[in-house]
């Protein structure tokens, strides 16, 4: 009789299965439109799968559900054999597994959604629901598998532990480099994962059996049981077919040796197929007396990382606490930037602190940002902070670009989502949005410390100053608050808001300065005419101006910019004895309205007067 699995762990390690679906594909089942729907259909397929496995030596058996949830079901309309699709998968490995292996219920990610993404309460359900599911059918444990998203893996598994009460093992799935898709370190997502609940944490696809002996090498120390399920190498494309050729000899060798790192259970993924098993069996057996220690290896000396020896000045300023005006020019639409230099020349003689230079704002192509950048400095002598956004970039791209502006000295950096592509002339585009805001202050924070998001020497650490946005427009603002306090934790270092029009909405910046205690500089944008009001009421994302200001523009007439100018510095005053600064957006590059601001304030130290 077996016992319970995490008593098993302390004793063995223990033997999972390798792929189920790679193997149904090799079974002459490509064409089957959800391989977790031949439970019911073809269910001979899966348990001869399952009994190969068997014959192989497997301790865990797990079922064929990864994509049994309901969300991804919905798209082949087959949502309403979510429960029969689970149960019968686990019914089925438990039928091979007989009583003295484990069964494990398989769960993997949604898949991507080009369009209308599920929101955490629906993914939390369909776990949840899934869950339920398998533990009727019999599982002995949940696998909740091949992840790439920390953030969506929390989710499933706190739905996952709050609805059945069955040990959870949660894995990630890390690149070649070490790291999650959005630069996550495994001791980062496994102490997170271990925060909320989860039994086992591990590690399953993306790499092979030497890139999964890397990472658990990287961790020095084990927190807790891990899982190692890796691929049969790296794939090569056939046709439509992803061919592994890792032999098995050599599959096992170096997946065995992640037991030597803390792995308490081990198996395969994508490619591993029962000869795989098989010979990673008769390694562990020529290794069953190992201890179960963790080997913990020593520092090598001399590897202390040089002295911070990037940062701007405007990271110094705000760390000395230093009252700002910042200042926003667009690249332009076309090749010509005489126009934008010109007005950063001016700025720089009021004694603007920074200008900001926005990255293609709406998805509307311009010129490069950094470019931009570079001609402003160069220009003027005034520090840019280039926007940086995960909207047109994978995360290649995103990780290179990084590491330019830093050999470049562009070291402002306002770390955002991006606006979404639109639709109609350019229906074609499509945004990457490989990473987040959240993901893209990670990554420059880690370059802080030397090191790429993969944990790469940078062999130069540099200090990004690294800012965020703020919108204090939006109707739940106790979810911005929250947002921005895990903007802080992945390491923003001041915030930028969105223009704001109202006292109202200057009260929520005042809230959030208060509350965090970093810099925030209050967005003021000048409006130029009743036309310009009600276009960003209506049509600009993250606007909203009251009516009462709308109706002061229509008043105004010809008179729209005097008018723009006199309600943002009724605005501006107030803000200004109050926050770390202001952020002042002119519209269409109109930087003459911005030193008409700027010439208002208060002697500031000799930057405006």
């Amino acid at each position: 009789m077996r016992p319970d699995i995490l008593t098993a762990i302390q004793d063995r390690v223990l033997l999972a299965d390798g792929a189920m679906g790679s193997q149904l594909f090799a079974h002459g089942q490509e064409n089957a439109a959800s391989f977790d729907l031949l439970n019911l259909e073809r269910p001979d397929e899966v348990v001869r799968i399952h009994q190969s496995y068997v014959e192989a030596g497997a301790d865990i058996l797990e079922t064929n559900t990864f994509g049994a949830n309901r969300i991804k079901l919905e798209r082949l309309e087959a949502e309403d054999r979510t429960a029969e699709a689970n149960r019968r998968g686990a019914a089925l490995a438990r039928e091979c597994a007989g009583e003295n292996r484990w069964v494990a219920g398989s769960m993997g990610p949604p898949g991507r959604f080009k369009d209308d993404p599920p929101n955490e309460d629906r993914l939390a359900a369909a776990y949840a629901e899934q869950a339920r599911h398998l533990a009727e059918g019999g599982v002995d444990v949940l696998f909740l598998e091949t992840f790439p998203s920390l953030e969506l893996l929390l989710v499933a598994l706190k739905a996952v532990k709050a609805a059945v009460n069955l040990p959870v093992s949660a894995q990630m799935l890390f690149t070649n480099q070490g790291a999650t898709l959005s630069g996550r370190s495994p001791r980062e997502c496994f102490d997170a994962l271990l925060r909320a609940g989860a039994d086992i944490v591990g590690l399953n696809c993306g790499v092979g059996p030497r890139g999964a002996r890397e990472v658990l090498r990287g961790l020095k120390s084990t927190p807790a049981p891990i899982a190692v399920l890796p691929n049969a190498g790296f794939p090569e494309r056939a046709g439509d077919r992803l061919l592994y050729s890792s032999a098995p000899e050599y599959f096992a060798r170096l997946t065995a040796e992640c037991t030597d790192y803390g792995a308490r259970i081990v198996g395969g993924c994508c490619g591993a197929g029962p000869e795989h098993i098989k010979a990673l069996k008769l390694e562990l057996d020529q290794r069953a007396r190992a201890s179960i220690e963790v080997k913990i290896p020593s520092p090598d000396a001399g590897e202390d990382k040089p002295a911070l020896a990037l940062e701007s000045d405007f990271g110094r300023k705000l760390a000395a606490g230093k009252k700002m005006v910042l200042v926003e020019l667009d690249p332009p639409k076309h090749l010509d930037p005489e126009p934008a230099l010109e007005g950063a020349q001016e700025l720089a003689k009021a004694g603007v602190d920074a200008i900001t230079v926005a990255e293609n704002p709406l998805a509307s192509p311009r010129l490069c940002n950094i470019a931009m950048a570079l001609h402003i400095r160069n220009r003027s002598g005034v520090e840019p902070i280039v926007h940086m956004t995960g909207r047109d970039r994978n995360l290649i791209g995103l990780q290179s670009t990084a590491m330019g502006l830093a050999s470049l000295g562009l070291l402002n950096v306002l770390a955002v989502t991006g606006d979404p592509p639109s639709r109609g002339a350019q229906e074609s585009v499509t945004g990457v949005f490989d990473a987040t805001s959240f993901d893209l202050i990670s990554l420059l924070a880690r370059m802080g410390r030397g090191e790429t998001p993969s944990g790469e020497d940078l062999r130069k650490p540099v200090r990004f100053s690294i800012g965020a946005a703020l919108n204090p427009n939006t109707k739940n603002f106790d979810l911005q608050l929250k947002r921005m306090e895990r903007k802080i934790e992945c390491g923003a270092r001041y915030f930028l808001t969105q223009p704001i029009y109202s006292e109202d909405r200057l009260e929520r910046v005042l809230r959030a300065s208060n509350t965090f205690k970093l810099p925030v500089f209050a967005g003021i944008m000048p409006l130029v005419s009743h036309r310009n009001a009600e276009y960003l009421h209506n049509e600009f994302p993250g606007i909203e101006i009251p009516d009462d200001i709308r109706e002061r523009m229509r008043k105004a007439g010809d008179a729209g910019a005097e008018a723009g100018v006199e309600i943002a510095w009724e605005l501006l005053s107030k803000a200004w004895p109050e926050l770390a600064g202001v952020y002042i957006i002119p519209p269409f590059n109109r930087y003459r309205l911005a030193l008409q601001l700027m010439d208002r304030l208060p002697e500031r130290g000799g930057n405006a007067g």
